[in-house]
């Protein structure tokens, strides 16, 4: 963590400088400001994470410093500094979002209490945006991967990757985990990636703000197969455009299955003229485009391939499909395996599968931005008519579809939420329970009380005596 002091009185500053460098190893003190511009100056340039501010300064007292400065970076943290026990001070701190205050001389042990309370929830912030950050990333994946792009595809594109100027799918055969590659692609290409697990394989998808090259994506694959002999890596031309991102994945799949069933290469293109696919490998391309909802591709891919396929075959890829869909909890379409006589019949069975696949897809990206929802405003007064209007589906339906994936109502798991955060703040031990219950979005603390008493078995006070023995 990079801390700021922004104090005045020259001795208290180097005593406070002092202290921090020998108890706390891990922070780093970036600067010290002797007055109020100072301060916003300083942390304009250091961007810390943390600053002490001594509210009385000369010019800029430290209130109208912080407010300058939280106009650039609401992201610091402050820790009030003062000598005054004022009431009217710690007011206007809290207009400013400040609750953490330390009265001049302060005692040691509230200045480590105080500091790594804050460092701690600076970290749990992080992590929660960091969490956050790699759904919206995983969603974006998901949704470049189904043809066609959905509008909000696009906009997740300039949310996450505002800079992109070209991406490209990597789908890796391998058989073990693959995550430590992750970061070693992401070195080789400079650029961001994206990992996804899949049924049949890895997705990995590269984005960049430059214009990424053949020749780059070829070396690199060609590193991460020598790197690891067992696995077989399929690439896709770069693409430039967003609607083009689902051909760019079908292209490199393809190019994974077309490796894995041949002799000697184990990394490349799609090579439209190798005509020696095994039927099997077919199946699996079916099954996969399947999986992703790709209906139209699905089709035109099955009647490409029908006449090639034996009936052997053809019961094969019944019952993948059947398979797929029983893991994602899906019901398969009416009728059995006897009833698909004709190209026709495969082509309606296809195309409802895909359909159902779809609506489970969107189903479950639905849940994960509900939840990511919860999580970021469980402080709020939710309701699920709030959180229905952010997804843009009926109360009604979203209470259904919540249960059915979740399996827990909506007012169940925000309950939850609120609970677990009320855990960690009760190990804290630096609020009151009054205090506890606003932050965790009730206003009523008695209401809070009752409400962790019916679901942990504990009151909260006796939860928190149980833990801080």
């Amino acid at each position: 963590m990079r801390i700021l002091l922004a104090e005045d009185e020259l001795i208290e500053r180097k005593a406070m400088v002092k202290f921090l460098q020998e108890n706390f190893q891990d922070m780093e003190v970036v600067g010290e400001a002797a007055n109020g511009r100072m301060a916003v100056e300083m942390a304009l340039e250091k961007q810390p994470d943390i600053m002490f501010v001594d509210i009385q300064m000369p010019g800029l007292n430290g209130l109208e410093a912080i407010e300058k400065i939280q106009a650039h970076n609401p992201a610091i943290r402050f820790i009030l500094v003062s000598a005054y026990d004022s009431f009217a001070y710690a007011k206007e701190a809290m207009r400013f979002g400040i609750k953490d205050y330390i009265l001049k001389p302060g005692r040691k042990e509230e200045i480590v209490k105080t500091l790594l309370r804050v460092a701690k929830e600076i970290k749990a912030e992080r992590e929660h945006h960091a969490r956050e950050d790699a759904l919206l990333k995983e969603q974006l994946l998901m949704k470049m991967m189904q043809q066609p792009i959905a509008q909000d595809a696009v906009r997740l594109q300039k949310q996450c990757f505002p800079a992109m100027k070209s991406a490209a799918f990597f789908v890796i055969k391998a058989t073990s985990s693959i995550t430590e590659v992750e970061q070693e692609l992401s070195d080789l290409l400079a650029c961001e990636i994206i990992l996804l697990e899949q049924q049949h394989a890895w997705i990995m998808g590269a984005i960049s703000d430059k214009l990424l090259e053949k020749s780059v994506l070829l070396r690199a694959a060609k590193q991460l197969q020598e790197a690891m002999p067992g696995l077989f890596i399929g690439i896709s031309e770069p693409c430039t455009s967003l609607q083009k991102m689902p051909d760019a994945y079908q292209e490199a799949y393809a190019a994974c299955m077309q490796l894995e069933g041949t002799d000697g290469r184990h990394y490349g293109f799609y090579q439209a003229e190798q005509k020696a696919i095994p039927n099997q490998r077919l199946v699996e391309q079916i099954t996969s485009h399947i999986e992703a909802g790709n209906a139209t591709e699905a089709v035109l891919f099955f009647k490409k391939i029908n006449k090639v396929l034996a009936d052997g075959e053809r019961e094969d890829l019944y019952i993948q499909v059947k398979q797929l869909l029983t893991k994602y909890d899906t019901p398969l379409p009416h009728g059995s395996f006897t009833t698909l006589k004709t190209e026709e019949a495969w082509q309606r069975f296809i195309h409802l599968c895909c359909v159902q696949m779809g609506e489970y897809l969107s189903s479950r990206q639905t849940i994960m931005r509900v939840k990511a929802y919860v999580q970021e405003h469980f402080r709020d007064p939710l309701t699920l008519e709030e959180v229905a209007g952010v997804v843009q589906l009926s109360p009604n339906y979203l209470s259904n579809l919540f249960k059915q994936e979740v399996g827990e109502t909506f007012i169940d798991y925000v309950t939850h939420v609120r609970l677990e955060k009320a855990k960690e703040l009760l190990k804290d031990n630096a609020y009151t329970l009054k205090e506890i219950s606003f932050m965790i979005g009730y206003k009523d603390p008695n209401y809070f009380s009752r409400v962790f008493k019916k679901h942990c078995d504990l009151s909260p006070t006796q939860y928190q005596r149980q833990i801080c023995k």
